[in-house]
């Protein structure tokens, strides 16, 4: 039997302010905090224009895989973003654990005490809807190390041009040096992605009846589109909106190896690792919810996150040859 494909989602929560020091604690917004020491962090200057002036914290990951403890960090340029364009790019770093050599990170059961606050909003968010309940696994709030979540259902490929000993790491608390508007920040409660909701509609004629009713014998039309009829472009839309609908509020979605979630058929080419060549993968995206968050009260035309999504690329082979890796961003328009 094939291993179900686990997308984990992350949905803002308040922030703690003891939780932002530690690298580990899964975050959107806010300030990027240092993972691994290395002799300069050039590389969170932005790759296009070459300055740390304008650039941003969308969100810092932790995303353990293998037998490395990772983040992926993914920032913006205000400055190079353009239009209705947003440029983005990624960074990862790693660090060798050896605990995970005899006995790999797995998902941790419910949050605990490091669940954190719900996140309140005036606005319903339908998170709850019955019809979107799932009643496997517990949310889990990634906080610290201790908190290793979902390492164990995603093992793809194995680690290559690995140094194999645990590296220098840098005190926590101590900031990317950016100098990027400081958007509003909130830790991510990460969780499995519920499955799709099993809607009962009753038989066709039962539905032609009930439509009869409701709406007169002479109000009926039934038209039937086939799949294969659909364009392409309207079918990427409406699966899009369906997944974002079943947890309005996600903002992260991380599927190691797996497909992303596209609003968009344009053609993209993903370039290889430029360290050991190994092809890269997808590993996570941010959503359009995300905006929402770290512009609240902001116009449009104030701020420069206009996107769709972002969906972001890693090395398959897990290299670990640098303190910090850039990685491949590929923005796709607002839908």
């Amino acid at each position: 039997m094939a291993k179900k494909e686990v997308v984990w989602l992350g949905t803002p929560t308040e922030a703690d302010g003891s939780e932002l020091s530690s690298p580990f604690t899964s975050r959107i917004g806010g300030s990027a905090v240092l993972f691994r020491e290395a002799p300069t962090y050039s590389i969170f200057n932005c790759p296009k224009c070459r300055s740390s002036r304008w650039v941003s914290l969308l969100t810092q990951i932790y995303a353990p895989l293998d037998v490395y403890d990772r983040i992926v960090y993914v920032l913006i340029c205000s400055s190079c973003s353009e239009g209705k364009g947003s440029f983005c790019f990624a960074v990862r770093s790693q660090n060798f654990n050896p605990s995970y050599v005899q006995s790999s990170p797995a998902p941790v059961v419910g949050g605990g005490e490091d669940e954190g606050i719900t996140f309140v909003e005036d606005g319903d968010w339908g998170d709850d809807d019955p019809k979107y309940v799932d009643e496997g696994p517990n949310e889990v709030c990634i906080t610290n190390l201790t908190c290793t979540t979902m390492a164990d259902e995603c093992k793809v490929g194995s680690p290559t041009q690995s140094t194999d000993v645990s590296s220098v790491l840098v005190p926590h608390g101590t900031k990317v040096p950016v100098e990027g508007f400081c958007y509003p920040c909130f830790v991510l409660n990460i969780f499995e992605e519920p499955p799709k909701p099993k809607l009962c509609y009753g038989t066709v004629p039962d539905q032609l009846l009930k439509a009869q009713q409701t709406y007169g014998e002479d109000a009926v039309e039934t038209t039937v589109v086939e799949d294969e009829d659909e364009p392409l472009a309207e079918k990427l839309l409406r699966k899009y909106v369906d997944r974002i609908g079943r947890v309005p509020s996600q903002c992260v979605r991380w599927g190691p190896g797996q497909k992303p979630l596209r609003s968009s058929p344009a053609p993209i080419v993903i370039p290889r690792c430029p360290r050991c060549s190994n092809e890269r993968r997808y590993e996570l995206q941010l959503t359009s919810p995300i905006i929402y968050f770290l512009t609240k009260g902001k116009e449009e035309k104030d701020h420069s996150l206009h996107f769709g999504s972002v969906l972001v690329y890693t090395c398959g082979g897990n290299c670990n040859v640098q303190p910090y890796s850039l990685e491949h961003c590929v923005v796709e328009d607002e839908v």
